[in-house]
């Protein structure tokens, strides 16, 4: 009976032995991670994403390009077609020309010196007109005094200002007129429809080239527009 009782209880502790044994173990392999549990994880590489290539901007482009015009280039015809003036003398075409910031058709005989503003007679240069641009607020009692006093040299100078009758300019400012055996001297305030204004100083002797002179240098004056930038 003693001896049975032995081998049950032997039986007994062996067997929760091998329990306690396999318990540890199963507790120890879960503790530890799988090699392939490992593998699977993905890996998140840094990656730095490239900045958009920079798109200049509207404006940027604009200011980039060069310009289509010179700052000086006329949108005016070349070339322009006059008729009749007065006197019965024959119409005939101008071609545009330049003086300093400004513009005029220049016809057939004549000859423009941009440096010095004077449109003369090719064949005669005696017979001009000297072309000034005013400034904005510009001094027109001090201009007629001037005129006056430039005048007093030729003759008497007589104020023709105001509206012109059947004339190319069609009104003038200013404008002084003197007298001589030697010719006619003009001085001149004017303003075109865009109320640029100008002075001329013309100089118109006695001579045979006169027909030719003063219906035409009158026509060119009347054209005269300031170049934009």
């Amino acid at each position: 009976m003693k001896k049975i009782l032995l081998t049950t209880v032997t039986s007994i502790l062996l067997s929760s032995s091998i329990l306690g044994a396999c318990s540890n173990n199963k507790t120890t392999d879960e503790a530890k991670p799988t090699a392939s549990s490992a593998a699977t994880m993905p890996v998140v590489e840094a990656t730095s994403t490239p900045e958009p290539s920079a798109t200049p901007s509207m404006e940027a482009q604009e200011s980039a390009s060069p310009e289509a015009t010179d700052p000086l280039t006329s949108d005016r015809p070349k070339t322009k077609a006059f008729g009749e003036q007065e006197g019965g003398v024959s119409g005939q075409e101008g071609t545009l020309g330049k003086g300093d910031g400004y513009s005029l058709y220049v016809f057939q005989g004549f000859t423009l010196d941009s440096q010095s503003g004077r449109l003369s007679l090719t064949e005669d240069p005696t017979y001009y007109a000297e072309i000034e641009h005013l400034p904005a607020g510009y001094d027109l009692t001090a201009l007629k005094q001037q005129g006056q006093t430039e005048l007093s040299a030729i003759g008497k100078a007589n104020d023709h200002s105001g509206e012109l009758i059947e004339h190319p300019l069609g009104f003038a400012e200013l404008y002084l007129q003197a007298t001589s055996d030697k010719g006619i001297e003009d001085y001149m305030v004017w303003k075109n429809q865009a109320g640029e204004a100008f002075l001329f100083r013309i100089h118109n002797p006695k001579g045979d080239s006169s027909n030719n002179f003063a219906p035409w240098v009158m026509v060119s004056l009347a054209t005269l527009e300031l170049e934009r930038n």
